[in-house]
């Protein structure tokens, strides 16, 4: 995954499509190591990096003799990363486009209206073209993402007897992430680290007419911005189930306004009767990680759930796919994340196994404060 790759630089009006001075007309291309796959690519260009040719005036012009190394950045106001290209008998392919640049590195992705292979000499002209054609993938991220199925999280509860340090683990995978060069799998630029800390109430479901068992949370957190300091705002949430053999199903709504009585607000919001059997702490750092394959896009959390016992958890989710894409496709990549990750913890010690039931297990043991599945 990790190869050297050619890499455009030039102004950011060419990435957008806008007219440009004579001046601004210019292109360098250059030697960058780079991870791609069929969907993506990333690539950090900073450092000095082979200098392969220069594109002024509708000319090609290799650099000969030496090999000459130009410095590069990920952000720059005149020589931005614009795409990644490949010269193949003679010709130039435009593999990917940037789409994204933060400080340590840019993000490509492959263009959904590809351009036919051209002459070197077109190199200006034929990114433009293609920007202008990909405009709303490249500029307005919703644009290109698309939900191709809807599976359920996959948890593994994690054994340890060490004080859980989830900010410390969520490092750690990010880094495992990095150094992984034969993994599809990168951090999802924007989305490295996410971390937060609230409280939750937790009730289980009694017996009732209907039949549903399991259980309903109340998360003490909002995730819009609140009108007053104040404002009572909280997750509700549910898993419940028709009877013991049957699936479990989870339904999620956030922001809800509740009162004092949360257990009644979310008893009265599901309709069904509750009893309140935890009052819990929930610590998370979460990442958002992609496969430059696929363009399946999932979320890695690392959390400590902190009531009788503290339990840690690692939780992987589905969340959208850059482009088109299919339910089998999602399955799999999942299923190799989990693998990924459960080498990872291995790696660190931790004794990692997936929760039986998914968060219906998290929950029960929330419940009981046992150190065992």
């Amino acid at each position: 995954m990790n190869r050297t790759s050619m890499i455009v630089f030039g102004s950011w009006r060419l990435r957008h499509a806008e007219p440009s001075t004579e001046a601004a007309r210019r292109l360098r291309v250059q030697r960058v190591p780079a991870r791609w796959g069929a969907r993506a690519a990333q690539a950090d260009c900073r450092g000095a990096h082979a200098l392969v040719a220069h594109c002024v005036d509708a000319a090609w012009q290799p650099v000969s003799g030496g090999v000459a190394a130009v410095p590069s950045h990920n952000v720059d106001p005149d020589w931005v990363p614009l795409a990644r290209v490949e010269l193949d008998g003679g010709l130039m392919h435009i593999r990917h486009l940037v789409d994204r640049a933060d400080r340590h590195v840019a993000h490509f992705i492959a263009p959904p209206v590809p351009e036919q292979p051209f002459a070197p000499s077109s190199l200006y002209e034929q990114l433009w073209r293609s920007f202008q054609a990909n405009h709303l993938q490249t500029n307005n991220y919703e644009c290109h993402y698309a939900v191709h199925a809807q599976p359920q999280d996959l948890h593994l509860i994690l054994d340890t007897s060490a004080p859980p340090d989830v900010l410390a683990l969520g490092d750690a995978w990010l880094d495992a992430l990095d150094a992984d060069q034969d993994s599809p799998f990168v951090a999802q630029i924007g989305d490295e680290l996410q971390h937060s800390d609230h409280d939750n109430i937790l009730c289980r479901v009694l017996p009732h007419l209907e039949g549903r068992s399991g259980w309903a949370n109340a998360a003490l957190f909002s995730r819009k911005r609140r009108g007053t300091v104040l404002e009572p705002l909280a997750e509700f949430s549910a898993v419940l189930r028709r009877d013991a053999n049957a699936p479990w199903t989870h339904e999620h709504h956030p922001d809800q306004m509740h009162g004092a009585a949360v257990e009644v607000d979310l008893a009265q919001h599901f309709d069904l009767p509750l009893r309140p059997v935890a009052r819990w702490r929930h610590t998370r750092a979460s990442s958002g990680c992609e496969s430059l394959e696929t363009g399946n896009l999932f979320s890695v959390a690392f959390s400590c759930a902190q009531a009788a016992t503290p339990i840690l958890l690692c939780t992987i989710g589905y969340l959208r796919t850059r482009g088109h894409g299919n339910a089998a496709l999602v399955a799999q990549d999942q299923a190799a994340l989990h693998d990924q990750l459960l080498q990872f913890l291995g790696r660190l010690g931790l004794d990692a196994h997936p929760a039986a039931e998914g968060l219906a297990h998290v929950y029960e043991r929330i419940a009981e404060g046992s150190p065992r599945p």
